[in-house]
């Protein structure tokens, strides 16, 4: 076994995962979900109130049966952007994708994702336009959860 092998191996997090994959059955807007931890999550682009270190917006992917966050800064909302925050962040740590849900931003919806995601075998799944002030509330409403008491 080569040494990221083991790693991965002795991982207590990376064993959670698997046993969750296994065992889960999944109970999810009033039937029962066909995926298993890692394989069906929801992304956007958020914008940052001020630019830090070039990095304007953030790509939020949130894994859809157990509302597992994951962020990423970027410079740009671009679908370049979009795969390489996907591929890096979460086929590499968290395994296969089969389902992303998001809305039809030109940053989503574009022959670009359309050929990676057929390519993984990925359904890609677009909800609702995007709209700003809709976005600003769902965002503040998530901010004020960070907030301390």
């Amino acid at each position: 076994m080569d040494s990221i092998s083991q790693v991965i191996h002795d991982c207590e997090m990376c064993a959670a995962i698997k046993q969750a994959k296994r065992v889960k059955s999944l109970w999810y807007g009033g039937r029962w979900s066909k995926y298993k931890y890692g394989e069906a999550w929801q992304i956007d682009y958020i914008t940052l109130p001020q630019t830090c270190q070039d990095k304007r917006y953030v790509l939020t992917m949130v894994e859809a049966t157990t509302g597992w966050l994951e962020t990423y800064p970027v410079p740009h909302t671009t679908a370049r952007n979009t795969i390489l925050d996907l591929e890096k962040q979460i086929l590499w740590r968290h395994g296969t994708l089969e389902w992303i849900e998001s809305d039809n931003g030109t940053h989503f919806k574009n022959s670009l994702i359309n050929t990676w995601a057929r390519e993984h075998g990925i359904e890609w799944v677009y909800l609702i336009p995007y709209h700003a002030p809709a976005a600003r509330k769902l965002l503040n409403g998530a901010m004020a959860c960070l907030k301390p008491p």
